[in-house]
C-alpha cells in the first residue's frame, strides 16, 4: 500500500495526488470501465479503486486504525466563478432504536466523523463518475469547537425529537449545523420504519452536515480568502450557551426601541427606513457591521424582517421565489422548492409601526413550519400541482381555501410571464404564507 493507512497525515499526504485529475486518469479502467460508466457514487469508487479499502456500512471510521472517515462530495461552480456545495453532506444513517440510548459523550455519529478526509470534485452530470476531475486541496477535518457545541446541541435536539414519539415529525428545520436528512426512496412506495417510542412508522433519515455549512469547508479548501462575514459569538457569548440563547441574549437590550433610537446606539444610519435597513439593523444587533453573520449563513437560517401592526397582525402575507409551471408539473411534493423551503429555520425580527408611522422593534425568535401546518402546505401545493397539469393554471388555491399558505401572481407587471406546459404564458406566481398564518406563529413564539 501506498500510504499508511494508520496515519491520518499519510493519507492526506497520499490524497494530494488527486486534485486536478479525474480517478480514470490515475487508475487504468480499461478492463472495468464499461461496467462503471454508469456507476454515480465517486465515494465509492475512491475507496475501492484509490485507496483500496472497503470499510462497507460499519458504524466506524472509513480509515479504522487512523480513525479518519473519508467523504467525497460535489461542488458546482457559480455563475461568478466561485464554488459552491451540490449537496449536504451525509454522515451516517439515524438507529432510531439505538440512538435513544447513546449520550453525546459515547455516540456512533462522532465515532465514525469526529475527523474526516474531505475529497472534492466538480460536478458534471453529462461525465460518468470516473472522469469527474478533482478540485482543491483534500481537508483533514476536525469540528471547530464553537460549530462542534452548535453540533452537540443539534444531535441532542434530533434524539429529543425520537425520545418524544415524533421521528414521523423530524425536519432539517429542527436544527442549525447537523440535520436529520430524508435519506429514502421516497413516494408511497418507500419503506418506513419503526420509532421507539410511537406506533406511528418514520422515514428513512441520516445525520448530514446541511449545504450552508458544507460551503465552509469548499472556502477553505478553494483557499479563498476569508469572507469576512462577522460572527455571532465572542468571548461574552459563547457557543456553550446554544444558538437560540445567544440571539435573544443579544438582541434583549434593544427590545422596545425605535428605529431612531437603533440607529443612533449602533451608529449607523440610512435616510430609507426600508425593510432592507432594517434586516441590516438587525445584523448589527447580533454584533455584525457587514450584510451577514457567518453563523446564519452556515446554519443556512433565513432571517425575514418582519412588519406587524397591532398583536402581531402583519401588514402583508410573507412571499417566496416564483415558481417554474413546468417543474411544479413535473416534481413531488417532497422534492419540490416549496417544501424545501419550508423544511429551513428561519429568524422572524420583528418591527411594530405605529399609527403615527413609528417603528419599534419587538425582537427576534427562531421558527420553522410544524409538522401539521406543512401538511396543510402540501395540499396547497398538490391542488397547484393538479390545477396545472389540468390547464387551469390561471385558477390556482386562493387565500381563503387554505389556513396556511394560497397562491398569486409575483411579477413585476402583467408581461412577465413563464410558459404553461399547456404553451399558454401566464403571469409569474409564488406561493405565499397568509399574514393570518404567520399572525397566529408570531404569537405563539412571542407567547402573545
Amino acid at each position: 500500500m501506498e500510504y499508511d493507512a494508520s496515519s491520518a497525515q499519510s493519507i492526506l499526504e497520499y490524497s494530494k495526488k488527486l486534485p486536478g485529475h479525474s480517478l480514470d486518469e490515475l487508475i487504468d479502467f480499461t478492463e472495468l470501465a464499461e461496467n462503471l460508466k454508469n456507476k454515480g457514487n465517486l465515494g465509492t469508487l475512491v475507496e475501492e479503486y484509490f485507496f483500496k479499502i472497503n470499510p462497507g456500512n460499519e458504524q466506524a471510521p472509513d480509515f479504522k486504525k487512523a480513525g479518519v472517515e473519508l467523504k467525497t462530495t460535489g461542488v458546482i461552480r457559480k455563475s461568478n466563478g466561485n464554488y459552491k456545495a451540490k449537496e449536504r453532506l451525509v454522515l451516517s444513517m439515524i438507529d432510531y432504536l439505538g440512538l435513544v440510548n447513546e449520550s453525546w459523550e459515547d455516540n456512533s455519529l462522532m465515532k465514525k466523523c469526529k475527523q474526516m478526509l474531505i475529497l472534492f470534485y466538480i460536478y458534471d452530470r453529462d461525465l460518468p463518475a470516473i472522469k469527474r476531475k478533482f478540485a482543491f486541496r483534500p481537508l483533514l477535518w476536525d469540528f471547530p469547537k464553537n460549530d462542534l457545541e452548535i453540533i452537540r446541541q443539534d444531535w441532542q435536539t434530533i434524539v429529543d425529537k425520537v425520545k418524544g414519539g415524533l421521528a414521523h415529525e423530524l425536519s432539517e428545520g429542527d436544527t442549525f449545523y447537523l440535520a436529520a436528512c430524508r435519506k429514502g426512496s421516497g413516494g408511497s412506495k418507500e419503506t418506513l420504519r419503526k420509532q421507539p417510542f410511537s406506533s406511528e412508522l418514520a422515514k428513512s433519515r441520516a445525520f448530514s452536515l446541511k449545504p450552508s455549512y458544507v460551503n465552509k469547508m469548499v472556502e477553505l479548501a478553494s483557499i479563498k480568502e476569508d469572507n469576512q462575514n462577522d460572527s455571532l459569538f465572542s468571548s461574552e457569548y459563547q457557543a456553550s450557551a446554544g444558538f437560540s440563547n445567544i440571539v435573544k441574549m443579544r438582541l434583549h437590550k434593544f427590545i422596545g426601541k425605535t428605529i431612531k433610537e437603533l440607529a443612533i446606539e449602533l451608529d449607523f444610519h440610512n435616510l430609507n427606513n426600508n425593510k432592507s435597513y432594517r434586516r441590516s439593523l438587525v445584523i448589527r444587533m447580533l454584533g455584525g457591521k457587514t450584510k451577514q453573520l457567518k453563523e446564519l449563513v452556515e446554519a443556512d437560517i433565513e432571517l425575514k424582517v418582519i412588519t406587524v401592526r397591532n398583536k402581531f397582525k402583519p401588514k402583508e402575507d410573507m412571499s417566496f421565489p416564483y415558481f417554474s409551471y413546468f417543474e411544479i408539473s413535473e416534481q413531488e411534493w417532497e422534492d419540490s422548492e416549496f417544501f424545501k423551503v419550508l423544511e429551513r429555520k428561519f429568524l422572524f425580527a420583528v418591527f411594530e409601526e405605529k399609527d403615527n408611522g413609528e417603528m419599534i422593534f419587538r425582537g427576534a425568535n427562531f421558527w420553522n413550519m410544524p409538522y401539521e401546518d406543512k401538511l396543510e402546505a402540501q395540499k396547497v401545493w398538490e391542488k397547484t400541482k393538479n390545477q396545472i397539469m389540468e390547464g387551469h393554471a390561471e385558477n390556482l388555491p386562493k387565500k381563503s381555501d387554505n389556513r396556511v399558505a394560497h397562491v398569486r401572481p409575483h411579477a413585476k407587471n402583467a408581461s412577465d410571464t413563464l410558459d404553461t406546459p399547456q404553451g399558454a404564458q401566464l403571469v409569474k406566481k409564488c406561493f405565499w404564507l397568509n399574514s393570518s398564518y404567520i399572525q397566529s406563529q408570531l404569537r405563539q413564539i412571542f407567547k402573545s
